[in-house]
């Protein structure tokens, strides 16, 4: 018996090697096939093999060919179907984006734990059909694309990872109220988080437009155990159990309103008022969620090429705005300025020494830098003019203890001894700002 490798055009998934793999397996002289959708070829077993032109004759009934695939499709249609996604991945986008979350909310102010827990159900409704699903939105995509095809699993999949959710930020905010900072991630690991749900996005995006017949062919796998077991988890032969533990995980996917139950949770120092806040929070987002879900799933399970073309240029969409949190969210990647030699515009003289004013605001903090005068007493009040992450701060260069700014303002005091820079940031390591001292002279000899 021999063998031998064919090259197909047109293989994405299982049910195409399934297609492939009926259809030569009927040519004379074929007694094994083998399918492969990641490789983009065929391996077929026989005594006497076929020609090349007898197995294209054998496909010539389905959408697939000969050949390799090529980087870029000439199919207008495809091109018109994602076209279409990218202007509604565009609207989502400046939404996203141009919309201050938190802002006039009036989530400042909850009373007690059922008054927090109606705020964060509240906060769970808004991050639903807004900012928190360019993230976790596209996780949801990814489980009904590939699910294409049945119904049931789809739906079921999804009813499974909006439940790993509650239960799963239910557990973590019990955690993250009784244990601080303990699972606040550092700016780098963000970075990462964030890389990775964008680069996996995209990629995945991409295969459902059909724009590129070659990444089309690729199965999604990502960097390291975690991507490897998202992908299963997220896969057509991904368990219930894995899809919940996902969506378990997506506690740790940055999102200013999941930031802002965070900051709840946080704040309370109760376990299981932590735990009630979170849970809330994550019964919120279901509603939107899930309908998201379950449109997708039934979309994929009609087999409709169209509706998975526009999906893949929503999630392509998504990416980018996921990358745009790594650029501007974690700080990692700022230009150098040059040395400062005045105070900001935002520090003045006081009866008690230096005083400055910091606000919390959508991306952080306004104003970023502070530059005061070294060895003089700094009087630092911060006030909240938005919720998110950075309402709850750590700034142990300074030698203060964590900063905890909800409904009112909070001053702090403490002095510079040494010229250089002071970084202070959020707990959860995503948003940064910093303090630099210089000597009082400096402004004079410039």
């Amino acid at each position: 018996m021999t063998e031998r490798t064919v090259p197909i055009v047109g293989m994405t998934c299982a049910a195409c090697e399934s297609t492939v793999t009926a259809a030569l397996a009927g040519v004379p002289g074929v007694d094994r096939v083998q399918a492969s959708a990641k490789k983009g070829s065929v391996v077929i077993s026989g005594d006497r093999l076929p020609s090349d032109s007898q197995l294209a004759l054998a496909l010539q009934d389905t959408h697939y060919s000969l050949g390799v695939n090529p980087w870029w499709s000439r199919d207008r249609v495809a091109w018109r179907d994602a076209a279409l996604g990218a202007v509604v991945a565009a609207i989502i986008g400046v939404v996203v984006l141009w919309w201050e979350p938190a802002s006039g909310w009036g989530f400042t102010a909850a009373s007690g734990a059922m008054g927090l827990a109606l705020a964060a159900a509240g906060l769970g409704v808004a991050a639903s059909v807004s900012s928190c699903i360019a993230t976790v939105g596209g996780l949801v995509l990814a489980i009904s694309a590939t699910r294409a095809g049945d119904r049931r699993r789809g739906v079921s999949a999804h009813v499974a990872f909006n439940a790993g959710r509650i239960v799963g930020f239910a557990a973590l905010g019990a955690i993250a109220a009784s244990l601080g900072s303990v699972l606040a991630l550092n700016r780098m690991a963000f970075a990462v988080v964030l890389g990775v749900v964008a680069i996996a996005t995209a990629l995945l995006g991409l295969r459902l437009t059909e724009l590129s017949p070659r990444v089309a062919g690729w199965q999604l796998t990502l960097p390291g155990r975690w991507g490897a077991w998202a992908s299963s988890a997220t896969g057509e032969r991904g368990g219930l159990a894995g899809v919940a533990g996902l969506g378990a995980l997506t506690f740790f996917l940055p999102c200013a309103f999941t930031q802002i139950a965070q900051v709840m949770a946080f704040a309370s120092g109760s376990a299981w008022v932590g735990a009630l806040a979170m849970g809330a929070f994550a019964l919120g987002t279901t509603p939107g969620l899930l309908a998201l879900g379950i449109a997708a799933a039934t979309s994929a399970a009609a087999s409709a090429r169209r509706p998975l073309r526009v999906l893949g240029a929503v999630m392509v969409g998504f990416a980018v705005v996921t990358a745009t949190g790594l650029v501007s969210g974690t700080g990692l990647f700022t230009l150098a300025t040059p040395a400062p030699t005045e105070r900001t515009s935002n520090v003045a003289d006081g009866p008690r020494g230096q005083e400055v004013a910091t606000s919390t605001v959508a991306d952080g903090y306004e104003p970023r830098v502070s530059v005061v005068y070294v060895g003089e007493p700094v009087e630092w009040t911060i006030s909240a003019k938005n919720l998110t992450c950075a309402n709850m701060l750590d700034a142990d260069s300074l030698g203060l203890e964590r900063i905890v700014v909800m409904d009112e303002p909070v001053t702090v005091q403490f002095t510079i001894d040494e010229p250089g820079t002071y970084p202070f940031e959020c707990v959860m390591g995503m948003y940064t700002g910093s303090f630099v001292a210089i000597e009082r002279d400096a402004a004079a000899r410039s």
